[in-house]
């Protein structure tokens, strides 16, 4: 593979399914409620953006690959999902569990760090539009989305070491 050393164990189209999993996540969250507004994108855009050069170091790679392309991917990807919000979310829930057996190949704390990534970016991206200031601002529907429940859950105690 031609990426970054810390994802060596995957062919490149695995990595760039890494990379395409966040506008999915943002698509899946912003349109939970049927509706995604310019907020939700624009903030979406903004962390990845920020992740791109201050986040951590194992991940960083995947955000900087991102970057510079995030806001066509996720009008791209917007205009090829179905418009009905139960529809999309339905098929960007399967696109997502793809991602398990590309996880598994990862060294678990590498595993573990993106999935926390992507809870944090669905988290980030619930709250975005509407409450006030950004609190109570998640909605019904993208509560339902937001613990990404196609991924099956990675944690890493960093107490204890990989074999």
């Amino acid at each position: 593979m031609s990426g970054p050393v810390a994802f060596k164990s995957l062919t490149d189209a695995e990595f760039e399914e890494l990379i395409l999993a966040i506008p999915r996540v943002a698509i899946l969250i912003a349109g939970a409620d049927g509706n995604i507004d310019l907020k939700e994108k624009t903030w979406a855009e903004k962390i990845v953006k920020i992740r791109s050069f201050s986040y951590t170091h194992e991940l960083k790679p995947i955000y900087q690959n991102l970057s510079a392309r995030f806001m066509a991917l996720l009008e791209q990807k917007i205009k090829e999902y179905p418009s009905d919000a139960g529809k999309r979310n339905s098929l960007i829930s399967k696109e997502l569990s793809s991602l398990n057996p590309i996880l598994a190949k990862l060294k678990l704390y590498l595993a573990s760090q993106y999935y926390d990534t992507l809870l944090d970016f669905a988290e980030e991206v619930a709250k975005a539009s509407g409450g006030f200031l950004r609190m109570m601002a998640v909605s019904k529907e993208e509560n339902a989305w937001i613990g990404l429940p196609m991924l099956d859950p990675i944690f890493y105690d960093e107490f204890f070491e990989e074999e």
